[in-house]
């Protein structure tokens, strides 16, 4: 494990805020969100098929059901506004000058 040096040890070492190096490229921020949710949403399908698979519950076709009806729906589309919001506000920490 390597040791950082007494100046970087500010919010998590962000490597674009040391002074001489420049941001990353917008579209990595971007990327990286959407890796991490898809990611997150096959986890998820894989924990509730495994889960239905255990316990035999149709966990699946609940979830599918449950995000059928409207309340459901807007949920989804709360979670994809979160997302959304996540994604712009790593944006703006990438962007933004020390």
């Amino acid at each position: 494990m390597s040791r950082q040096p007494d100046g970087d040890r500010s919010r998590g070492g962000n490597r674009a805020a040391q002074p001489g190096e420049t941001a990353p490229p917008p579209g990595r921020w971007l990327l990286s969100t959407v890796l991490q949710t898809v990611v997150a949403v096959v986890g998820l399908a894989v924990v509730l098929y495994a889960l239905s698979r255990a316990f035999g519950i149709d966990l699946l076709g609940m979830t599918a059901a449950a995000l059928a009806t409207q309340t459901g729906q807007w949920i989804a589309i709360a979670v994809a506004a979160l997302i959304a919001m996540s994604a712009a506000m790593r944006a703006v920490r990438s962007v933004r000058a020390p």
